[in-house]
């Protein structure tokens, strides 16, 4: 590729990933979302006044003149486990000093492009393995073919396959997994109890789970949704919660097989029968069984229903680990499951991402080498990676016997294993993203709303963005 060509390629990616950053952290409309420890919002300002750029956790470890310097986005409480985790990397490695920014999702997806584009990026990035594609198709990512698995130092055949996939660009491999992470069933198994139903034998599809949510939602009179005089507007305890879209969203869609678009990247598929019955399903859990609270903006975020035991079913992430450790009375009454099926058959499926380690394109060999050396150990040194709560990447790794003593992250290392599916690779991921949970967000916002006829309206969103060159 010529010189004015790149140039032209890293402009137009900047110009798009900073229409990115304003997008990834967004909830669709009408529908509250929760997210994740590593999403950290946006500092804000007083009423009125302008948002705050939100300040990087900066750390330095080891001393020299020329640091590795990594960007990344955990700044939440995985963050802090993260953060010793490389102070343990410079004290076993002392000729390698390192500089390390944790930078909010949105502030990051602005700064790595500039960089690149600038000549001045950081020797090592850490984002997500779904976002891969559209970076990669930019020109903003250094194949990692040669860098890290060709001379044997890591082996592509010890991570999970469909992260491995995921990451794959045009033949080669873009990343190095660091971590799998997503979607766990937490449960509480008081409010199971207290419902006269045996907390050790889930149910086993929708139907199976509307007879046990019923049961287990109660309004403020202790009435239930069955029961005459059922207030919905005034619940204690609710059954589920329909959480973070970007993970909820997929998971129910594959187990009623359905999916966003097909495999090759040509068709939507929001708007097939399966895929509308999936989202129905999450509206009547709202509007016609009064199990779910309504996904509108404001409502309690998931986990403090669940912190003060009104919510008995939880789809959350597997970073909810470190909400548990800090929350010590509400785990002691918390089992961790494979998510459940809400399907008719009872098809099992759900949504894992990978957060992947990364050398942006203009990092010179000296730089490359200190960050093959920081990859390799974070990869081979995943056990003290999953006190966060998050899965780590190697497979060998997860079978280690301090990792399988977490049991929510042996919990979900074999749920991913076994059923775990990553998200479509697109090189316009983003506004695809933007565009379904858009359309999923409309389709939940009311009693009355078109389910069928949103995610219509969503696919004509999509389809446009899938027929370009």
């Amino acid at each position: 590729m010529n010189a004015v060509k790149y140039a032209n390629k890293l402009l137009f990616s900047l110009t798009l990933l900073v229409v990115m950053a304003l997008v990834l952290s967004a909830c669709a409309p009408a529908a509250a979302t929760s997210a994740p420890a590593t999403e950290a919002p946006a500092t804000e300002a007083p009423a009125g006044g302008p948002t705050l750029e939100p300040t990087p956790i900066v750390n330095a470890f080891g001393e020299c003149d020329d640091p590795l310097i990594l960007w990344h986005g955990l700044t939440g409480s995985d963050g802090a486990v993260f953060a010793d985790l490389l102070e343990k990397f410079v004290a076993d490695n002392p000729d390698v000093c390192l500089h390390s920014e944790g930078i909010p999702w949105d502030t990051f997806f602005q700064k790595y492009p500039t960089a690149v584009a600038a000549g001045t990026p950081p020797d090592m990035v850490i984002f997500h393995a779904a976002e891969v594609n559209q970076m990669a198709s930019q020109g903003l990512m250094m194949p990692m073919d040669d860098v890290i698995f060709n001379d044997g130092t890591l082996n592509k055949a010890d991570f999970n396959p469909s992260v491995i996939e995921n990451i794959t660009f045009e033949g080669k491999t873009m990343a190095v997994p660091f971590d799998n992470h997503g979607w766990l069933l937490w449960y509480n198994t008081e409010l199971v109890k207290n419902a006269g139903l045996d907390p050790d034998n889930l149910p086993k599809n929708g139907a199976e789970f509307i007879e046990w949510a019923q049961k287990l939602t109660t309004d403020v009179n202790g009435k239930h949704p069955t029961e005459d005089g059922f207030d919905k507007d005034n619940v204690d305890i609710w059954a589920i919660d329909f959480t973070w879209p970007r993970y909820t969203v997929p998971t129910t869609l594959w187990q009623f097989g359905g999916d966003i678009m097909s495999q090759d990247g040509k068709q939507c598929l929001l708007d097939t029968p399966e895929s509308v019955a999936a989202i129905q399903y999450w509206h009547d859990l709202m509007y016609k069984y009064f199990v779910s609270p309504p996904a509108v903006p404001g409502k309690m975020w998931a986990g403090d229903l669940y912190k003060n035991n009104r919510m008995v079913f939880m789809w959350e992430g597997t970073w909810t680990g470190g909400f548990m450790r800090d929350n010590p009375d509400v785990a002691a009454k918390t089992k961790t499951a494979f998510i459940n099926s809400l399907a008719p058959d009872g098809k099992q499926a759900v949504k894992l991402d990978s957060h992947i380690m990364s050398i942006p394109t203009g990092v010179d060999e000296d730089g490359v080498a200190k960050a093959k050396k920081l990859m390799a150990y974070l990869a081979n040194n995943g056990a003290f990676w999953a006190t966060s709560g998050q899965v780590p990447a190697k497979l060998a790794v997860q079978q280690e016997a301090d990792v399988q003593a977490i049991q929510s992250v042996a919990d979900a290392a074999k749920e991913f294993n076994e059923i775990g599916r990553t998200t479509f690779a697109h090189k316009a991921f983003i506004e695809i993203q933007t565009a379904y949970e858009t359309a999923v967000g409309n389709a939940l916002a009311s009693a009355d709303a078109d389910v069928a006829g949103e995610l219509k309206k969503g696919c004509e969103v999509i389809q446009p963005i899938l027929d370009r060159p």
